[in-house]
């Protein structure tokens, strides 16, 4: 059954339900639209992971990091993307403790078309927002996820 997605004027303006709204609303374009594209089993839990790998590779820690997630959760993710041949890892030629992190020739070609349907999805965006506004946009987002970042750190801190 579908939901109706639709903001009531009383809640349209509030970040949080926005922000939820449009997670949901992305999460459903990509399970249908970018996570079914030749490769049914790449779900949208593998997106961010999948897209931070880049192509030039990256080690396991480096893509933790990045992602701010633990290593363990990583390696959990990695390990099903190489099951469905979109990844593989090798030891670092300059560090054999060090695991690098490739895209497989099917994961660099589904890299590429998902990269090509996330940027027809952002100029959608930027015809409905403006380019100017869509910019502005990303800055924000970009600026409330560093002010969460910092004050969940601070709150870990003694």
């Amino acid at each position: 059954m579908q939901q109706n997605c639709t903001l009531t004027e009383e809640n349209q303006r509030v970040a949080p339900k926005l922000v939820y709204v449009l997670k949901r609303l992305l999460d459903e374009w990509m399970g249908k639209k970018l996570c079914r594209i030749d490769q049914p089993g790449f779900n949208s839990a593998h997106l961010p992971l999948f897209m931070s790998i880049g192509k030039t590779g990256i080690s396991n820690n480096e893509l933790a990091a990045k992602m701010n997630v633990s290593k363990q959760a990583t390696s959990k993710i990695i390990k099903e993307l190489e099951a469905i041949n979109m990844v593989k890892s090798e030891k670092s030629p300059d560090d054999a403790r060090v695991v690098m992190l490739y895209f497989t020739t099917e994961g660099e070609a589904f890299y590429h078309n998902l990269k090509n349907q996330v940027m027809d999805l952002e100029a959608q965006y930027k015809k409905v927002a403006g380019s100017k506004n869509y910019e502005i946009a990303i800055e924000v987002m970009l600026k409330l996820v560093k002010f969460h970042e910092e004050y969940n750190c601070s709150e870990e801190k003694p």
